[in-house]
C-alpha cells in the first residue's frame, strides 16, 4: 500500500493565490510510485476541499467548480486514523492520510497555524514545528533569537499599534537613531507584502499607519542602498544538513510579491536570478557557515531558505529574512547540488517519517501517583 500524502494548502492568508502555485508544482512532482497525493485545499473562507481537480491551476479559475464539483470534508483523528471525512449528512469516509504536507505561505498558516492543528489532533507532518514556525513568522522574534546567538542582522525599532497609540514620540526618537533611508515591514507578513520604502522623516507616519492596516507588528530597518541580495536554502537529511547553491537576486529596490513567483523566461530588466551567485569562496563559506548555524539556531525542519543582505561598503552580511516554507521549495538551487525536485520532496517525506519513529520512543505521559489521590476538596482547595 502507498503511503497516502496529505497536501495542505491555501487558507486564510495574504499569500493564498501563492500557496496554491507552490502546491500544484510541488503535487506534479511528488514521486506517484511511493506516494498517493491528496490535495488539502483550504479556502480563504477556512472551508476544507479535497478531489483529484484541485490538483489543476484551471480549477481556481472560477471558484464555482471548486463549489461544484470537489468534495468538502474536514480533517479528523477517527480511532487513530487520520481521516478525510466528508461534511453533510451522512459524513462519509473519503480517504486516510498517512503524513500531512504544509504548503502554506503566510500569517495564519505558515505562522504555525496549520501545524498546531496538526499536532493538536496528532497527524504527523513534514517540515519545522510549531515552534520554529511561529518564530520565524515574525521578523522580530526572529531577529531577537539570531541576535542573542551572535547571527548578524541589521539595526532596527519594532513596536506594536498599541505602542504607536500610546506613545507615537518615544517611538520616533527611536526611529531617529536609525539612518535614512528605512524600510518599514508588517512584521508577520512575507512575500514583500506591505513593505514601504521611506527616504525622508516627513513621509515616516504616513508609511507606518499603511502597514499597520495590515500587521498590528511593525518593524522598521536601515535601508541598504548598495547592497546585494542572496538567498540559500538548507535542506536536513540523516542528521546531516545540506546547504543549496547561493542565488543571488538583482531587483531594483526590495523584491515584491511578484517578484516571489518570477518566471526566468519573462524579460524584466529590472529583476535577474543568478546561481550559483558569482561570488569569492570567503563570502560563500560565509553564507554557508551561517545559513546552516541559523538552521539549528532555529531548530527549523525540512527545507528552509535564508535570505542575505550584503552591505558592499562595510563587506558585511546580514540576515534579512528566514523562510520556514520558502517558494516552490527553492528546488531550483538544489539542481546543481544533484538532487532534483522529486528527490528534495523525498527526502523531506523520509525525514517526517523517521521522526515519527523516533516520537513514539519518547516518553508521553507519566504515572502520577499523587493526582490519583486528589479529591474534590482538595481541588477546591488549591491555591
Amino acid at each position: 500500500m502507498k503511503l497516502s500524502i496529505g497536501v495542505i494548502f491555501g487558507g486564510n492568508s495574504l499569500e493564498h493565490e501563492l500557496s496554491i502555485l507552490t502546491a500544484i508544482q510541488a503535487m506534479d512532482n511528488i514521486d506517484k510510485e511511493r506516494y498517493e497525493v491528496v490535495p488539502i485545499y483550504i479556502t480563504k473562507d477556512l472551508t476544507i476541499y479535497t478531489g483529484g481537480m484541485l490538483r489543476y491551476i484551471d480549477s481556481y479559475k472560477d471558484f464555482n467548480l471548486i463549489k461544484k464539483y470537489a468534495i468538502k470534508a474536514h480533517l479528523v483523528n477517527k480511532n487513530g486514523k487520520f481521516i478525510l471525512q466528508k461534511t453533510g449528512i451522512f459524513k462519509g469516509e473519503y480517504k486516510e492520510i498517512h503524513l500531512a504536507f504544509p504548503m502554506v505561505h503566510g500569517k495564519n498558516t505558515e505562522d504555525g497555524g496549520i501545524i498546531g492543528y496538526l499536532e493538536t489532533i496528532g497527524i504527523p507532518f513534514v517540515g519545522s514545528d510549531i515552534y520554529a514556525s511561529s518564530l520565524c513568522q515574525d521578523k522580530v522574534f526572529t531577529k531577537q533569537v539570531l541576535e542573542a546567538n551572535g547571527l548578524p542582522v541589521t539595526d532596527y525599532v519594532h513596536f506594536t499599534d498599541t505602542d504607536y497609540t500610546l506613545d507615537k514620540e518615544d517611538i520616533f526618537k527611536k526611529i531617529d537613531k536609525l539612518s535614512y533611508p528605512l524600510i518599514i515591514k508588517p512584521a508577520r507578513l512575507g512575500s514583500g507584502i506591505g513593505i514601504e520604502l521611506v527616504n525622508r522623516k516627513e513621509e515616516l507616519e504616513s508609511s507606518i499607519e499603511k502597514v499597520m492596516k495590515i500587521d498590528e507588528r511593525v518593524l522598521v530597518e536601515e535601508y541598504i542602498e548598495d547592497r546585494k541580495e542572496y538567498n540559500m536554502a538548507v535542506l536536513l537529511s540523516k542528521g546531516k544538513l545540506i546547504g543549496s547553491v547561493i542565488e543571488e537576486i538583482e531587483k531594483e529596490g526590495f523584491c515584491n510579491y511578484y517578484d516571489k513567483y518570477h518566471k526566468d523566461d519573462e524579460e524584466d530588466d529590472g529583476f535577474k536570478r543568478t546561481y550559483p551567485a558569482d561570488i569569492s569562496k570567503t563570502l560563500t563559506e560565509e553564507i554557508e557557515k551561517t545559513s546552516k548555524k541559523t538552521y539549528s539556531v532555529l531548530s527549523l525542519g525540512g527545507v528552509a531558505r535564508i535570505d542575505y543582505i550584503y552591505d558592499k561598503k562595510k563587506k558585511k552580511l546580514y540576515i534579512n529574512e528566514v523562510n520556514t516554507i520558502p517558494n516552490f521549495f527553492s528546488h531550483h538551487l538544489f539542481e546543481d547540488k544533484n538532487i532534483d525536485y522529486r528527490e528534495l520532496l523525498g527526502i523531506m517525506i523520509k525525514e517526517a517519517i523517521d521522526k515519527i519513529h523516533k516520537e513514539a520512543e519518547m516518553i508521553h505521559t507519566t504515572d502520577d501517583v499523587m493526582f490519583k489521590k486528589v479529591t474534590s476538596k482538595d481541588v477546591r482547595n488549591m491555591k
